[in-house]
């Protein structure tokens, strides 16, 4: 590798570099925000009349699942993306 291929190549990899820290930085710093922002609100829940009214005793979970009708995963939107780039079938608009 010629000198000249080298420090191209080095700059490119710093730009990649950098790029991919800030990434994570911007990252961090935008979900900690929104993680302080939904830490004021407090969801309500509907109780429905099957459940027991008594309080538990010790240490227990409860965990909600919600469900939507028109829900698609993340790894099938990312799938689709890729294809659309890829030349393969993309999303069904």
């Amino acid at each position: 590798m010629r000198p000249n291929q080298a420090t191209s190549w080095y700059r490119r990899m710093s730009v990649v570099y950098a790029l991919g820290a800030w990434t994570v930085l911007g990252s961090f710093i935008f979900f900690d925000r929104k993680k302080r922002q939904s830490a004021g609100e407090v969801e309500q829940k509907d109780v429905s009349t099957d459940e027991i009214v008594e309080a538990p005793k010790g240490f227990y979970v409860e965990t909600i699942v919600t469900y939507r009708e028109d829900f698609v995963p993340i790894t099938d939107k990312i799938l689709s993306y890729l294809k659309s780039w890829t030349g393969g079938p993309g999303p069904k608009s």
